[in-house]
């Protein structure tokens, strides 16, 4: 039997089933049970928001590459179109960076400090060393040896054909492959 509120009496029949008599709401156990199922999925969505974080910086970096390889391939057009192309040697080793109309976010410019001082997720071209240069955020995850300081590091390289093997440009007689961005500390 249960109360009937509206009329003020007793009512026989069926007492709702959500509830105990003398009980209100959950249980410790079922508290128990839940805290821990959306723990597991909170463990679940942290690992794959790392994952995610990790594959971004590795796609940012993989595309900032790209641009600067395409910057290359039009410097080269245009070098061609003005007829100077024995003249591309003279990028050999130069800063990239000057080649795009807009540098990537956490670009600092071109500075020889030592790399340790340099914050996580920047971009820098060292004129020391004539490398393009980052410095990776998620280093533990990104591959290749694991340091303390995790830079990756690149060189425009000017590519030709050496027909009398000197180990040097000589225009006229070697052939002109181009300019490439080359990947150092692989």
């Amino acid at each position: 039997m249960w109360l009937n509120r509206d009329e003020g009496r007793v009512a026989r029949g069926k007492q709702p089933t959500l509830s105990r008599p003398g009980q209100n709401g959950f249980t410790l156990l079922e508290l128990v049970v839940v805290i821990v199922l959306i723990a597991i999925l909170g463990l679940f969505a942290l690992d794959r928001f790392w994952s995610l974080r990790v594959a971004a910086e590795r796609a940012m970096v993989a595309q900032v590459a790209g641009n600067i390889r395409s910057a290359l391939g039009l410097e080269v057009v245009r070098y061609a179109l003005d007829n100077r192309l024995a003249d591309l040697s003279r990028l050999d080793g130069s800063n990239p960076m000057l080649l795009l109309a807009q540098t990537p976010i956490g670009y600092i410019g071109e500075t020889s400090m030592d790399p340790a001082r340099i914050t996580e997720g920047s971009w820098y071209f060292d004129p020391d060393t004539k490398t393009l240069n980052y410095h990776v955020t998620y280093r533990e995850n990104f591959g290749g040896p694991r340091k303390a300081l995790a830079l990756i590091r690149w060189r425009i390289t000017f590519v030709y054909r050496d027909r009398d093997h000197n180990q040097r440009f000589d225009p006229g007689l070697d052939a002109i492959g181009g300019l490439d961005l080359v990947r150092l500390d692989h």
